[in-house]
């Protein structure tokens, strides 16, 4: 009696389980997708910005791996096990005693030596920034990065000055022309200022990546990176045919002759390729003189066909000034660095959706809301496209 009164109300429990399941998930989904579509389908970011102390991380990490060393040595375990059965006898060495007043002395006479070497470095007509600052720049085709960028360039030119340098390590295949636009005018913010800027590149600069390289003061770039892709293209489909196979009329109507110069369902005409042609010339002749303005010994004819080069073969054609990693060139500056060096990132804080609060990392979760193609916001995406499709590749 007891077993079957126990399976009965497990029945029960596991019924009630599913009845709530049925009913509470879709309502949860339901809410959670109307909440984000009234906030135009985006998820709002929070974040705050987060400053690494480039010298002493680099100094703590020696400090392990040199205790790391010692404590692994061969000799040094062999002889504590030879101490621990009796072979040999313990030898206590005494480290002499060093007053809190010596060691502070010793620090100010590596502070001398070192002021006193970068005298000798800024005599010899080598640039010793005051402070180094660095920041990453990971961009996509929308370039959207911008955002994070122009925080962390905020906060940079609110303490720097021209005695300082940036550093911005840089890698872009490129992407649409008004986002890398606006990235390559954020990085101009810092020239403006009499700012030293550098730009690494350790993978590839290209297209609209380039825009933006192009505007600090010194490119390096490490040996097999890709540089260049001074162009711009665009693409389109048309579904024109497959709509008249199944007779479906499609109706676009327009106010100005180039509204629409291109469509995704309308009949394209030769009038409509010629001037969007006309329009990606114009942003490509934009593209050359931006270039040029910051590096006028390019031979345009050359480097402006859209094709990009390994980072050597650039270099003698003047779109890049060092060859080196950025860790390499990094480590080099923050040698010269007279004050500190700081590395700038923006760390992003999600806000979490309705369903996410009570299912926290769970698969369903995952599964209802994790990254994936959203079908409406790409139909309204597709029915908006404009000219906004050109991009610097």
């Amino acid at each position: 009696m007891v077993v079957e009164f126990l399976l009965d109300l497990l029945g029960f429990v596991l019924k009630g389980i599913v009845v709530l399941a049925v009913i509470i998930i879709p309502v949860m989904t339901i809410l959670s997708f109307v909440s984000r579509n009234k906030k135009g389908g985006q998820t709002q970011a929070k974040g705050a910005l987060v400053v690494e102390d480039l010298k002493l991380a680099a100094k703590k990490r020696k400090e392990m791996i040199s205790k790391s060393l010692k404590r692994s040595n061969p000799d040094k375990l062999l002889n504590k096990e030879e101490i621990k059965v009796g072979l040999k006898k313990e030898e206590k060495k005494k480290k002499p005693a060093v007053s809190a007043k010596e060691k502070v002395q010793e620090k100010l006479d590596e502070r001398a030596a070192f002021l006193k070497t970068i005298e000798e470095k800024k005599e010899a007509g080598v640039f010793c920034p005051r402070n180094l600052y660095v920041i990453d720049f990971r961009g996509s085709a929308k370039g959207t990065e911008f955002k994070d960028l122009r925080l962390k360039i905020d906060a940079i030119l609110d303490v720097a000055t021209p005695e300082d340098e940036v550093i911005v390590n840089l890698m872009s295949p490129g992407g649409l022309v008004n986002s890398y636009g606006l990235c390559a005018s954020q990085l101009q913010r810092i020239r403006d200022r009499g700012i030293t800027l550098t730009v690494t590149v350790d993978e590839v600069a290209a297209s609209g990546g380039y825009l933006m390289a192009c505007v600090a003061n010194k490119i390096v770039a490490a040996p097999f990176s890709y540089i260049g892709s001074i162009g711009v293209i665009a693409g389109i489909p048309n579904f024109r045919r497959l709509i008249n196979k199944y007779d479906v009329d499609y109706e676009q109507i327009t106010a100005g002759k180039f509204k629409r110069t291109l469509s995704v369902l309308g009949e394209n005409t030769e009038e409509g390729r010629a001037k969007f042609k006309e329009e990606l010339e114009a942003v490509h002749t934009r593209f050359k003189e931006q270039v040029l303005r910051y590096r006028p010994h390019l031979d345009a004819d050359k480097v402006t066909t859209g094709e990009h080069w390994l980072a050597v073969d650039a270099k003698e054609l003047g779109l890049v000034d060092e060859i080196a990693t950025s860790d390499e060139y990094i480590k080099e500056r923050m040698g010269l660095t007279i004050d500190s060096a700081l590395k700038i990132k923006w760390k992003k804080q999600e806000k979490k959706n309705l369903i996410s609060k009570f299912l926290p990392k769970s698969a369903l979760s995952k599964a209802i809301f994790g990254k994936g193609i959203d079908p409406v916001e790409s139909a309204q995406k597709l029915e908006e496209h404009d000219n906004t499709y050109m991009n610097m590749r």
